[in-house]
């Protein structure tokens, strides 16, 4: 199994157990200094490509490389009214049918993230909107997948 239909699966369920969520994840490069990749699946390949190769750092760009580079959650309930990121990055989200999002860092082995699991929606939404529960699963998951891709056990 490949590591974009195993994502592909892992998002699938995500969005079946949240109702009109839209799920993926991002992929850190293995020096940790950009966003390698993303993969979206209910999102048009569009999104992914405008996300790809996000340097990370302050100031953040976008919400994945602000958690992967901050080792926090990042939660914005209405992208229309952040004020955190590039305008070019609510444009994107807004332009492929995200209006809130939550991206959690996905840790491997080791303390520093290697990506993020993210959920949104296409209207704001409230936290609870965001179920802890679901998104440290889903979290939990894609860091094992991302992990067995970088020991080469997954292709």
């Amino acid at each position: 199994m490949s590591l974009e239909s195993s994502i592909l699966s892992l998002c699938n369920r995500v969005e079946a157990m949240a109702p009109r969520s839209r799920a993926g994840v991002s992929i850190a490069s293995v020096d940790r200094t950009h966003l390698a990749r993303a993969i979206f699946p209910s999102l048009p390949t569009t999104f992914q490509s405008s996300i790809r190769d996000l340097a990370m750092g302050a100031p953040y760009f976008g919400a994945c490389t602000a958690a992967m580079d901050g080792n926090a959650i990042i939660t914005s309930q209405d992208l229309t009214k952040e004020d955190r990121f590039d305008e070019r990055f609510v444009e994107v989200c807004i332009l492929h049918g995200i209006r809130s999002l939550q991206s959690r860092p996905v840790h491997g082995r080791g303390k520093h993230p290697i990506g993020t699991f993210v959920m949104g929606y296409a209207q704001p939404a409230d936290l609870r909107d965001f179920d802890v529960t679901l998104m440290e699963f889903a979290a939990d998951a894609a860091g094992v997948l991302l992990q067995k891709h970088l020991d080469g056990e997954l292709g």
